[in-house]
């Protein structure tokens, strides 16, 4: 269950905010859709965006992006991360939720400044941070090209900077993903704390065993974390309705410095 009241609020106003023209039908509908583009025909991720259309958006967000957000917690939970950064740099941050998962266990929450490609995703990441009384704001712009700018701060800078990426390099192309390690590599070699979420389908990350022999000498810890959901109403039922009969939530991930009392390796 979810004890932080601010997620109890913001999982009310999602509802509201999504259900508003949509039957409960056509949602649990939309659900199952954007599964299928996602698993079945992820092919075709590259022509045809996932968000195409008005119920896939509400599934996106309503549905997925809360279990991302839970998923990241419990990873960060897991894991012992860092959590007296002063800023978090999200990339690829679709609705804004893995960034908000981290900020939303500091004791004083970091700025956040997330990049996606996708306007829908950018105005919904804002309305995310404000609701669940968080500061953020948007780039749209390409997550490669955002996390070699940050190259330009000060180790000072990013000695207290987190950079987050969560279900989103699996959807670069080959070029671009080499080219993100390569920033990467620098960038936590520069004092940035670094997090990698993805899903926990092998087949979706062939690159990540050369991702972790790369970053080794910063002392990655690269595992699974999986857990039961225990996803709160109205998640629990959406996915009921929907039709999953996995009740965990789990992901791979990618980390790198920690909060060394608290840090388990799981």
């Amino acid at each position: 269950m979810i004890a932080d009241p601010r997620l109890k609020t913001w999982l009310v106003a999602l509802e509201a905010r999504h259900m508003a023209n949509l039957t409960r039908r056509e949602f649990t509908r939309a659900v199952r859709a954007l599964s299928a583009r996602y698993v079945e025909r992820r092919t075709q991720l590259s022509d045809r965006s996932p968000l195409d259309s008005a119920g896939k958006r509400a599934a996106f967000a309503l549905f997925y992006a809360p279990v991302h957000l839970l998923t990241t917690r419990e990873a960060m939970a897991h894991l012992g991360i860092r959590t007296d950064l002063a800023s978090l740099v999200d990339l690829g941050c679709g609705t804004g939720v893995c960034s908000a998962a981290w900020a939303l266990l500091h004791e004083i929450p970091p700025s956040i400044t997330g990049v996606d490609t996708h306007p829908w995703a950018l105005e919904e990441a804002r309305w995310n941070w404000r609701t669940l009384g968080l500061r953020g704001q948007t780039t749209r712009g390409d997550l490669v090209a955002a996390a070699r700018t940050l190259l330009k701060q000060s180790d000072a800078v990013l000695a207290r900077t987190g950079v987050i990426a969560g279900w989103s390099i699996n959807e670069l192309p080959k070029p671009e993903r080499a080219q993100l390690l390569d920033t990467i590599d620098h960038l936590v070699g520069r004092g940035v704390t670094l997090v990698i979420l993805e899903p926990l389908a092998r087949g979706v990350t062939p690159w990540w065993d050369e991702w972790v022999e790369r970053l080794a000498p910063h002392e990655v810890l690269a595992c699974d974390v999986k857990g039961e959901a225990g996803l709160p109403p109205p998640l629990d039922s959406f996915s009921d309705a929907a039709g999953f009969r996995n009740k965990l939530l789990g992901a791979r991930v990618m980390a790198i410095r920690f909060n060394d009392s608290l840090r388990s390796e799981g």
